[in-house]
C-alpha cells in the first residue's frame, strides 16, 4: 500500500476541524432581524438581536441587540434603543434576577407592552429617561435546563389572544422622519439572518479537499 502524501493529510484535519467547527457555531449562536415597523416602512432591517452561548460564562446565554444605524432617516443626537423586549420558555424558572452584565443605568421590567401592535411579552429591558444605546448586552444567568432557542418564542398579540407574534421588540427614538414627522418607533421581528454566502463557499472548498484526500487514500490502498 502507498503512502498517504502529507496534503492528504493536512486536506483531511482541514475538513474534521471545519466539520467540527461549524457545528459549533451552529449550535452556539443565532440571530434575527427586526424588519417590521409601526412607523417606518415593513421589510427594512432595522435591528439585529444574536442569543448565542456564553464564551466566558459556561452555562450562561448571551444577548447582544444592534441597532442598525444605516436604516434609519436622519438619526439625531439622542438616537438609539430605550428599550428591549423578548419572551422566556414558560417550563424554566426565569426572573428579572437572572439577567445581568445590563448597563447600571437600565432597569428589567417584566409582562410589558411595548404598543406597535407587536404584542405583550415577558421581559422588558429599558433605559431610564433618555438613556439610549445603539448596542445593548447582557446575559442570562443560573437558570437551569436553558438554550438559545428557550429566548427566541413568540410574542401574544393582546387584540387576539393565542395568536403568535413577533419574537422580539424595541423602542428606538431620536431619528427625523420626513415621511411620518414621528422621531421614534416601535420595531419588531423574527426573521432569522441568513448566514453568509462565503461561509458555504468556504464550507464547499473544504468538503471538496476532503472528498480529493478521501478518493486519493482508496487509490493509494487498490
Amino acid at each position: 500500500m502507498g503512502r498517504i502524501s502529507v496534503k492528504t493529510i493536512t486536506a483531511i484535519k482541514l475538513f474534521t476541524v471545519f466539520l467540527f467547527a461549524s457545528a459549533q457555531v451552529n449550535a452556539a449562536s443565532v440571530s434575527y432581524f427586526l424588519d417590521q415597523s409601526n412607523d417606518l416602512a415593513d421589510g427594512t432591517n432595522y435591528a439585529k438581536v444574536t442569543i448565542s452561548d456564553s464564551i466566558g460564562h459556561a452555562g450562561d446565554i448571551e444577548f447582544a441587540v444592534e441597532v442598525l444605524t444605516g436604516a434609519f432617516p436622519t438619526p439625531l443626537s439622542n438616537f438609539g434603543m430605550q428599550s428591549f423586549y423578548f419572551n422566556a420558555d414558560d417550563g424554566l424558572a426565569v426572573s428579572a434576577a437572572n439577567l445581568v452584565d445590563i448597563n447600571p443605568s437600565w432597569s428589567v421590567n417584566t409582562d410589558k407592552n411595548p404598543g406597535g401592535g407587536f404584542g405583550k411579552f415577558d421581559f422588558e429591558v429599558a433605559g431610564n429617561g433618555s438613556n439610549r444605546t445603539e448596542l445593548l448586552t447582557f446575559r442570562i444567568s443560573d437558570v437551569t435546563g436553558d438554550t438559545i432557542d428557550s429566548y427566541a418564542l413568540n410574542s401574544v398579540l393582546q387584540d387576539e389572544e393565542g395568536t403568535p407574534g413577533v419574537y422580539f421588540a424595541a423602542h428606538i427614538a431620536d431619528y427625523d422622519s420626513v415621511v411620518s414627522g414621528n422621531t421614534s418607533g416601535k420595531f419588531g421581528g423574527s426573521s432569522v439572518v441568513p448566514i453568509p454566502a462565503a461561509v458555504w463557499l468556504f464550507a464547499s472548498g473544504l468538503g471538496f479537499l476532503g472528498w480529493r484526500g478521501r478518493k486519493t487514500i482508496l487509490n493509494q490502498a487498490s
